[in-house]
């Protein structure tokens, strides 16, 4: 397959993709994320969970922050 079969194939998903400002590269966070989340419910306070986060997973906090902002935004299909 080549790379232009296989953007065609995703089109319409990337270009959804592309509207919600998600790049393929934020893949890499979906981890971070569903620990932030189980987190979250288990009651930790936001400040300890970013530090953790960034502690675990060796990204700056600025960044954990960013990730969730991004995840957590609502997406219109």
């Amino acid at each position: 397959m080549k790379a232009y079969e296989l953007l065609i194939l995703n089109k319409s998903l990337l270009q959804m993709m592309g509207d919600a400002s998600l790049d393929v590269g934020d893949v890499k966070y979906i981890p971070v994320y569903q620990e932030y989340v189980r987190l979250s419910k288990e009651g930790h306070k936001k400040t300890y969970i970013m530090q953790y986060l960034s502690d675990e997973y060796n990204i700056a906090e600025r960044t954990i922050y960013r990730i969730i902002d991004k995840f957590s935004s609502k997406v219109d299909i």
